[in-house]
């Protein structure tokens, strides 16, 4: 074998070499066809054969050269055209130049040259399909990046997720407090059944991506129909060896092999984005909440009751607010101790928010004086559920060492009916003076008032 870095170099002198061997050898061949020895090895013969022999292996090359260079010249040009869009993709971003569809080797040849063309192809299809799956796993996590609001980052991932697998409806299920409880959902037809469903009771070295069949019940609802989904995809949220939920996708159609392998990549990225958003909300939640009875404080009470009020203003719906305030408070702390009112402001808050509404809002103003507001309550509405406060806490007695100690409050109300806008300053200093007045007037009554 020649040893030169040149493969044509190396046909060349290949071909032409046994070109001339055969021409040296061909006078004995001939001699056994009947020629004579004295004509096969004269001078003029021998040359003959020679010059003939050296001319076949010229040709032989020639031939090789037109018919297969050319081929391997066009692998050789396509994929150098390939890397070089490799090469300034990997700076612009701009990767449209490594298309299959614009880079394709077309090759006719059934032998080694149409395998090499096809093992180009597949390299180049391989090389886009990894680049997509890159490209989507940067998307999805520069995404989930952009918010720390669980509910909307909980939408934003189901989104692309159904983007990606292609799936026409699905869900994320969340841990909160031991239970799981559904975070959002897209497309599924009574989607509470997947939170209630046992699909999670899985220990933690089960929790892999795995199919799945939904709880009877649960339909993908189409844009024209429902359907029982044909394949569904249960993936866990982890991070750092702890499930913090699930995703459920559902197709109608079997999902793409790829997807299974691609969703524990993604839900790296969707762990660590969830665990970040439940610190802020736990936080957010901390910061917001009076850490004595657990309702809002005065800093983000107020910030609520602004909130409420540009609501009401916009869409000129009633809004009611109430000051509570317990009566001889501070005779309760000399006389029984500071522990003992924590006790009693903290059953005086439960028993008040049991009488609330779900939007309604209650926060701490300070020391034993609380502020309710409620959206969309008319003065007479307010006026009834402060009355049911009142009687609710004065018939609710507090246990302090041997003593039942019966606790009352006082209540002043304010309300807009929505023809005007008032400041949160107007309706509180509104109902504080009615509070004040429900003092004067002998305590553990309500005193109210509306703003035109």
């Amino acid at each position: 074998m020649l040893k030169t870095k040149n493969v044509f170099r190396a046909l060349a002198w290949g071909m032409v070499t046994m070109g001339v061997i055969m021409g040296a050898v061909f006078p004995l061949f001939v001699m056994l066809f009947g020629v004579a020895e004295a004509t096969a090895f004269s001078t003029l013969f021998m040359m003959a054969t020679l010059v003939a022999g050296f001319a076949v292996g010229i040709l032989n090359y020639f031939l090789a050269s037109k018919i297969v260079r050319p081929r391997l010249r066009r692998l050789s040009e396509g994929m150098k055209e390939v890397s070089e869009v490799m090469d300034q993709a990997a700076f612009t971003g701009d990767w449209s130049g490594c298309d299959p569809a614009v880079c394709l080797l077309t090759e006719q040849d059934e032998g080694e040259l149409g395998a090499v063309a096809g093992s180009y192809n597949a390299l180049l299809y391989a090389l886009h399909d990894a680049h997509q799956i890159e490209s989507q796993i940067r998307h999805f996590t520069q995404t989930l990046s952009s918010s720390l609001e669980l509910n909307e980052l909980g939408d934003q991932a189901l989104t692309l997720l159904q983007e990606i697998a292609t799936a026409q409806g699905g869900a994320i299920v969340m841990d909160r407090q031991g239970e799981w409880k559904l975070l959002v959902s897209h497309g599924l037809a009574q989607p509470d059944r997947v939170a209630d469903s046992e699909l999670f009771q899985v220990r933690q070295g089960e929790a892999i991506v795995r199919r799945i069949v939904l709880p009877p019940g649960v339909t993908v609802d189409a844009v024209l129909t429902h359907f029982v989904p044909a394949d569904v995809i249960l993936a866990p949220i982890m991070h750092h060896g702890l499930v913090l939920g699930w995703v459920v996708l559902a197709s109608s159609t079997t999902f793409p092999d790829r997807v299974p392998r691609l969703l524990p990549m993604l839900m790296q990225g969707l762990g660590l984005a969830l665990n970040n958003a439940l610190m802020h909300d736990d936080l957010q939640r901390v910061a917001a909440l009076d850490p004595l009875t657990n309702v809002y404080n005065r800093r983000f009470g107020m910030k609520r009751l602004d909130e409420e009020l540009s609501r009401a203003a916009r869409n000129k719906t009633p809004l009611a607010l109430m000051m509570l305030d317990l009566d001889h408070f501070k005779r309760i702390n000399d006389t029984f101790g500071h522990l003992s009112g924590d006790k009693v402001l903290v059953r005086m808050t439960n028993v008040t928010r049991e009488m609330l509404r779900e939007g309604d809002i209650l926060l701490r103003y300070g020391g034993e004086e609380f502020v309710v507001v409620l959206p969309g309550a008319s003065l007479q509405d307010a006026r009834e559920v402060a009355e049911r406060i009142r009687f609710a806490i004065s018939h609710s007695p507090v246990d302090v060492g041997d003593h039942a100690l019966t606790v009352t409050a006082s209540i002043g109300v304010s309300a807009i009916s929505g023809s005007r806008t008032v400041s949160s300053e107007e309706l509180i200093t509104m109902a504080d003076k009615r509070l004040y007045a429900a003092k004067a007037a002998g305590r553990n009554r309500v005193i109210y008032e509306g703003i035109a």
